[in-house]
C-alpha cells in the first residue's frame, strides 16, 4: 500500500490555462506524421491505495478485488491539471459510483508523476506523491454531510461527485459537482471557501437546475422539479485563457430534450456569479455523453465525447475541437482525434496480458469513462481514463482496469 502523508500539498504549481509552450519531442517517429500518434504511455496499477480509513464497506467489489479496501483507493480520475514541475493534480470522483455507497470514500486531489514509456525509454510507472483532502471545517455547506459532527468535516463521495476542476490565478481550485449540480471553491489546502453555488435555470428566472441527486430535493427543502438527468450534472469545465470565465458543461441533455444539446454556462470568476450567457454542445448521434472540456484560448478548445461502451473496438471515443461563438447558439464542432485509432509505431503498451485489446500498432482507448485531457502544447495532448475502481473492464474483459495515461501527437497544430 502506498503511504501518503501530505494533506496540505505544497508543490510548484502552474496556474490558469493547462496548455504550455514546451514542445519537446518524446518519440523517434514524430516528424511529418499523418495521423494522431501515441508517443507516451503510463499506467497506475488498479490496486494502488493511500492512507486513510478502510473503505468499500457498502460495495460488493468486482473483478477479483473485494472490500474492505485497505485504505483509500487512488482511482477514478475525473479531472487533471498540469503542474509546472511536470507532475499532475488528479481529482478522484465520488468513489464507488453512487451517492449511497461512497460515504467511506474521501474526496481528494492526488499529485501524481508519470514516468512515461516513450520510444527512447521510460518505465510507464506512475508515482503518487501526495494529496489534498477536500473539507469544510467552516461549515459552509448548508445541508448535512456524512462527517457533519467532526471538526474537519472531511468530504466524502456521498456528499459530492466532483467531475471537473480548474485552478484559478490565485491558486484556488474550482470544482464542478455532478450531484447538485454545484460549483465548489477550495483553497490550495482543500478548504471550502464559499457555499456550494447552484446552477441557475437560464430559461426560467429565479429557478435552479437540479438533478435527482440534489441534496435539497432529497430533503424536500424548496423542492424544484429536477431537469438535469441522473449522473448528468457538471462533467466538464473549461477556463478561458484570460482567467475570467469558467464554462461548466453538463454531461447529458436536460430531461425531455431530444435535441442532443448539452448546456454550457458562463461563470464570472471575479464576481463569483453566473453571467446568464449559455451555449450548446450538440452530441454526435453515436455519443451518449461528454467526458471533459478544456479551452486553449478564450473561444477554442477540446471536448471529450464518448458512448457508453467498454472493451469494444467499435466504440465511439473522440476528441472534438470546438469554438464557442455566439451565446445562446450551438457551438462549432469538428472531429480532432479518434481515440480508437491511434498510430502506435513504437508499440508503447508493453507486456500485454492475455485478453488485452487495442494495444498493437493501432492503439485504442476502449474505456467507458475517458474523463481528462491536458493540452500540453499546440501539438501534444495527455489523456486519462477513469477506471471506475474496481468495476470497469475496458482494456480486458476479465480484469479490472488500471488508470492509463497516454500522450498523443497531433499531425496539425491546434494554434
Amino acid at each position: 500500500m502506498n503511504k501518503l502523508f501530505l494533506v496540505g500539498l505544497s508543490v510548484l504549481l502552474s496556474t490558469g490555462l493547462v496548455a504550455c509552450d514546451d514542445d519537446k519531442e518524446t518519440g523517434k517517429n514524430v516528424d511529418n506524421i499523418q495521423k494522431p500518434m501515441l508517443i507516451s504511455f503510463a499506467k497506475l496499477d488498479v490496486e494502488t491505495y493511500a492512507e486513510g480509513p478502510n473503505s468499500g464497506n457498502f460495495v460488493k467489489g468486482a473483478n477479483g478485488i473485494y472490500p474492505p479496501f485497505k485504505g483509500q483507493p487512488v482511482q477514478g480520475f475525473s479531472s487533471v491539471l498540469k503542474n509546472a514541475d511536470g507532475s499532475y493534480m488528479a481529482m478522484s470522483d465520488n468513489g464507488f459510483g453512487a451517492q449511497d455507497n461512497s460515504s467511506d470514500y474521501l474526496l481528494r486531489i492526488y499529485q501524481i508523476k508519470p514516468n512515461f514509456k516513450t520510444a527512447t525509454g521510460g518505465t510507464s510507472k506512475v508515482d503518487v506523491l501526495g494529496f489534498i483532502q477536500l473539507k469544510d471545517p467552516n461549515k459552509l455547506i448548508p445541508f448535512d454531510i456524512v462527517q457533519k459532527d467532526t471538526a474537519e468535516r472531511l468530504l466524502t463521495g456521498a456528499d459530492f461527485d466532483p467531475e471537473s476542476m480548474q485552478r484559478a490565478a490565485d491558486g484556488t481550485y474550482w470544482v464542478g459537482d455532478e450531484f447538485g449540480p454545484y460549483l465548489l471553491h477550495f483553497s490550495e489546502k482543500g478548504i471550502l471557501l464559499d457555499p456550494p453555488i447552484p446552477l441557475p435555470n437560464p430559461f426560467q428566472s429565479g429557478k435552479e437546475l437540479r438533478s435527482p441527486q440534489n441534496q435539497f430535493n432529497k430533503a424536500n427543502i424548496n423542492y424544484v422539479e429536477p431537469l438535469v438527468q441522473q449522473s448528468g450534472g457538471f462533467e466538464g469545465m473549461a477556463l478561458s485563457q484570460d482567467g475570467q470565465y469558467l464554462y461548466p458543461l453538463l454531461e447529458k441533455p436536460l430531461k425531455n430534450d431530444a435535441t442532443g444539446n448539452l448546456l454550457i454556462s458562463q461563470f464570472d470568476l471575479k464576481k463569483k456569479t453566473y453571467t446568464g450567457k449559455y451555449y450548446y454542445f450538440t452530441l454526435d448521434s453515436k455519443a451518449t455523453n461528454i467526458g471533459e472540456f478544456q479551452l486553449f484560448d478564450n473561444q477554442n478548445g477540446i471536448i471529450i465525447e464518448r458512448d457508453a461502451t467498454q472493451n469494444n473496438l467499435a466504440g465511439y471515443k473522440k476528441l472534438i475541437r470546438i469554438k464557442l461563438g455566439e451565446a445562446g447558439k450551438a457551438i462549432e464542432r469538428s472531429d480532432l482525434v479518434d481515440l480508437m485509432k491511434l498510430d502506435n509505431p513504437d508499440l508503447l503498451y508493453k507486456n500485454a496480458r492475455e485478453g488485452d485489446i487495442g494495444t498493437g500498432k493501432t492503439f485504442s482507448f476502449p474505456f467507458e469513462t475517458i474523463e481528462s485531457v491536458v493540452i500540453e502544447n499546440k501539438n501534444t495532448l495527455t489523456i486519462f481514463n477513469d477506471n471506475n475502481f474496481p468495476g470497469s473492464t475496458g482494456r480486458n474483459a476479465k480484469l479490472a482496469d488500471d488508470n492509463e495515461i497516454i500522450q498523443i501527437k497531433l499531425p496539425k497544430s491546434l494554434y
